[in-house]
């Protein structure tokens, strides 16, 4: 009709599977395609803008997920049951000093501080992490009896002969020079001192087979694994005895699978999670995806150590 203009036609809304539909797919293992990336919203564009709460710079996405799977100061498995269940090898007393290396958020700290009543120094090198974990030891009141704190994994150091026990979670494995490192954790140590600490090792007859090189490719930060044999070759060779070599990863593997069990339940109840979860939570999937192909096909272990340092004085004497 004169004077009239027709309408333009909208086209009919495609309906984009949720974040919920999407984590279930690659939990049950089939594929579905994210929807396509959505166009930024201004306040000029006239539509509601919705802000998050202002957070602390340090609590990213993969820090707020890692504690959803693993716990509140975790960020990889392994609760506070689990550090106190191998801390206890240790006979700690309030008159012990100890050390966690790799103390990720402060988890295991506050933990041996908390339930041994020992003062605690949690190293950590990633600065995010010293501050979210030191935050987070703040926030406990464990400020002083279980600080986290800056170190330098290249170059270990501190006063000879005065701590009486090191505890480190998953974290070796991320040390390129590990027999020096190792040297300053026996220089480090009084004598009869303990290192306990558990490690992602290969298998030294498979070597590293193609399944380890692509975990090692796409881990998110640099690794450098070892064989058990790689540890008892560069031990032997320091003040270090090895009294026990315990292979957890079944143990590892059940804690994973109930960690992401628990949070799929979650998700399911809630409907969907964060716009900025969800990128972190699809990539830290696919990590431990291939962490525990490996751990299904033998390639990659999770193995304990309880390494105790030679009595020097008695060495001395001997000579």
């Amino acid at each position: 009709m004169p004077g009239v203009k027709a309408k333009a036609s909208t086209p009919p809304k495609v309906r984009q599977p949720s974040f919920r539909e999407r984590f279930w797919a690659w939990w049950e293992g089939y594929e579905i395609k994210p929807p396509p990336p959505r166009p930024i919203t201004t306040p000029s564009s006239g539509h509601d803008v919705r802000f998050e709460p202002e957070r602390p710079f340090w609590e990213t996405a993969r820090v707020r997920l890692a504690q959803d799977l693993w716990g509140e100061g975790f960020i990889t498995p392994g609760d506070a049951e689990y550090v106190s269940s191998m801390a206890k090898y240790f006979g700690l007393d309030p008159a012990m000093s100890v050390l966690d290396i790799g103390a990720g958020l402060g988890g295991a700290t506050r933990t041996m501080s908390e339930n041994f009543g020992v003062w605690v120094t949690g190293l950590e090198s990633r600065p995010e992490l010293v501050e979210a974990g030191m935050a987070l030891s703040v926030k406990s009141g464990l400020a002083k009896r279980a600080p986290v704190v800056a170190f330098d994994p290249a170059n270990l150091e501190g006063k000879p002969n005065s701590i009486d026990c090191i505890f480190s979670k998953d974290f070796m494995y991320s040390i390129k020079d590990k027999a020096e490192f190792l040297k300053s954790v026996e220089m480090l140590l009084k004598s009869r001192g303990q290192f306990l600490f558990t490690d992602y090792v290969i298998d030294r007859k498979k070597g590293r087979t193609s399944g380890v090189e692509e975990w090692i490719e796409k881990e998110p930060t640099a690794v450098h694994p070892w064989s058990v044999e790689d540890y008892r070759e560069v031990l032997s060779q320091l003040h270090m005895d090895i009294r026990v070599v315990e292979d957890n990863t079944q143990t590892c593997k059940a804690i994973i699978s109930k960690g992401w069990a628990d949070f799929a339940r979650r998700i399911e109840a809630a409907g969907d999670v964060e716009p900025d979860m969800a990128t972190a939570l699809l990539e830290e999937a696919d990590l431990w995806a291939r962490r525990m192909a490996l751990f299904d096909a033998g390639e990659l272990k999770v193995c304990r150590f309880h390494v105790l340092k030679r009595d020097t004085k008695r060495l001395l004497s001997s000579w």
